[in-house]
């Protein structure tokens, strides 16, 4: 029986700069004038996709079975669901002091 290992050096590399890229692009969104409402809405976006990418492929749920993808994902939908609703609940509150 002949065991073969793939070498990941490359994908991990990729998705290493692909969070770089991703994490300066947030330090220079929040040194930007633009709003602040928009700002963390975009803000927990990217954060999302990148605890995404580190889920796929740091936590290896690419090569699981799709029932524990769903397991892994619901509570990052449901938590970006609630941190919708209090950003939105935060905008429309002006007297809010964060």
């Amino acid at each position: 029986m002949e065991h073969t290992t793939t070498n990941h050096t490359k994908t991990y590399l990729k998705i290493f700069a692909a969070l770089f890229v991703l994490t300066v692009i947030e330090v220079l969104l929040s040194q930007s004038g633009m709003p602040h409402t928009a700002m963390v809405v975009l803000l927990i976006a990217f954060a999302l996709v990148k605890a995404g990418l580190v889920a796929v492929y740091f936590m290896h749920l690419k090569y699981d079975a799709k029932f524990l993808s769903i397991i892994a994902y619901a509570p990052l939908v449901v938590a970006s669901i609630l941190i919708f609703m209090l950003a939105m609940e935060w905008a429309f509150q002006p007297h809010w002091i964060f």
